[in-house]
């Protein structure tokens, strides 16, 4: 029994008479009545009863058609599955995340991704970057958004997803709060809540190097690890705190971001992934990314 077998019985078995039946199928009569005759012939049982009026399913055949069109149906839902799948419309994706990079564009790229791709299951993960990156080589993950410093990874891909500048966040009522443009001379020996220098040793060494170039001493008051704890304590009047821009957009009365007049290190978030081919779900996913 084959597909075009079926699909001959199944227009039959629906329609119940020959003529309708082999104008669906776009064939005259006399050859699907023959094939038909054939396929019974084959199974050895009736499939219909015929006189000159009138087609009728045996029960042989009242089986049958419930087998074939489950059958033809999950064949065609298979069909689907594959070009889907081949096309990246369909699948899971596996995705990691630093902690602040959902503060920037990335949680409004994963909302647009997931609209735009409702049969690609997202799994997120938020870890620290060394994690992520231990993760994507070891197949753990398929892609991960993380801050590098320095040469990109060992056998993965890496690209810019994000750059931004920074502000500083001031206490609301501070000196500073009032002030158009910093100058890096003024945080001299001001307090400042820093990330620590383990954390990201070549953007902090840039901080410093901006601050000491300009005159400005540094005095680190606290170290924090997230944007979340930086503004939570600048807001708490226990200093002051380059940010990255995106962070203003906390709406927060109690903290002021003023931007710099100089030009600061900016923050990178870069997607780490392994060497291509890629996947299509995660070239639909990288091209969508970093489409801006």
């Amino acid at each position: 029994m084959n597909t075009r077998q079926m699909r001959y019985f199944l227009a039959v078995a629906e329609t119940l008479h020959f003529r309708r039946a082999a104008e669906s199928l776009h064939m005259s009569q006399p050859p699907l009545s023959q094939q038909i005759a054939a396929f019974e012939e084959e199974l050895g049982v009736a499939l219909f009863t015929r006189d000159r009026r009138s087609v009728a399913l045996t029960e042989a055949g009242e089986s049958l058609l419930k087998d074939v069109r489950r059958i033809l149906g999950d064949m065609e839902a298979a069909r689907r599955r594959a070009v889907d799948t081949g096309l990246g419309r369909v699948g899971r994706l596996r995705v990691g995340f630093i902690g602040p990079a959902i503060d920037g564009p990335l949680g409004s790229d994963l909302k647009a991704f997931g609209e735009s791709h409702p049969g690609i299951t997202l799994e997120l993960s938020e870890k620290s970057t060394p994690e992520l990156v231990g993760l994507v080589r070891g197949k753990g993950l398929d892609a991960a958004v993380v801050r590098l410093s320095g040469p990109g990874p060992d056998g993965l891909e890496h690209r810019v997803y994000h750059r931004e500048t920074y502000v500083l966040a001031v206490p609301a009522g501070h000196r500073l709060a009032g002030a158009a443009a910093i100058e890096p001379r003024m945080l001299d020996d001001e307090p400042l809540i820093m990330f620590p220098r383990a954390l990201n040793p070549v953007l902090y060494d840039q901080w410093t190097a901006l601050l000491s170039g300009a005159g400005a001493r540094l005095r680190v008051a606290q170290e924090v690890l997230t944007k979340h704890a930086t503004v939570a304590l600048v807001a708490a009047g226990l200093g002051v705190s380059p940010v990255p821009r995106s962070t203003a957009d906390t709406g927060r009365r109690d903290v002021v971001f003023v931007p710099f007049a100089a030009a600061t290190p900016e923050l990178e978030f870069h997607l780490v992934t392994r060497p291509e081919p890629h996947g299509p779900a995660l070239a639909n996913f990288l091209d969508q990314l970093l489409r801006k």
